[in-house]
């Protein structure tokens, strides 16, 4: 797969999970919302025809199977072993994206409220939380979007209890992180590596 971005709908993406229904497919069905329609045959036919129409699944036998960089993304999301679901949000935006690692590579998933998403690869391994940082950073250190501003990961891992932390951003003082139910203030120079600490748990 290359650098470049591939865009996905929903109904391909639930067509991919479904051609390899495993654990970590199941789980990555639920995180993106997709497990309402895992029993919709016209909606996962639909996403079948159009990855055939544009080259990215092809018959095999009775099968269809999955070709190209939609192999490669549709290899990664079923055996997936680490899943993040970062929020970005301010008081008149939100963004929300996922990042998907397994041991043959791992992909980041921008979220359209519009049903069609870009899925672009990257590093996995301890790389995957790297980036969920930067990206949180840059968001909270940009204040594009306003203040305040909240990052919110949530780190889910085979075999690992699911962690979630959140940190808020005003435009001057103290920052709040708030990590399960417990909240509390931090400098805004250390709030980023606290935030990183409650995550690394």
């Amino acid at each position: 797969m290359t650098e470049t971005e591939l865009r996905m709908t929903d109904h391909e993406l639930l067509a991919l999970l479904s051609m390899t229904p495993t654990e970590s497919a199941a789980t990555t069905l639920g995180l993106l919302r997709l497990d309402q329609h895992g029993d919709n045959e016209l909606f996962r036919h639909a996403g079948v025809t159009t990855l055939m129409v544009r080259g990215l699944a092809t018959p095999q036998g009775e099968k269809i199977v999955p070709v190209e960089n939609a192999a490669i993304v549709g290899s990664v999301i079923a055996q997936a072993q680490e899943w993040l679901e970062i929020t970005l949000a301010a008081p008149t935006s939100s963004h929300l994206l996922f990042a998907v690692g397994s041991n043959v590579g791992a992909v980041l998933l921008s979220i359209s409220p519009f049903g069609v998403h870009d899925v672009q690869p990257i590093e996995s391994g301890p790389a995957m939380m790297e980036l969920g940082l930067h990206l949180c950073n840059e968001y909270l250190a940009a204040g594009t979007e306003g203040f305040p501003a909240t990052v919110s990961i949530r780190r889910m891992r085979v075999d690992a209890e699911t962690i979630q932390a959140s940190l808020t951003a005003v435009e001057s003082g103290p920052c709040e992180l708030a990590v399960g139910s417990v909240v509390s203030t931090h400098p805004a120079a250390e709030a980023l590596e606290n935030f990183k600490a409650a995550l690394s748990a």
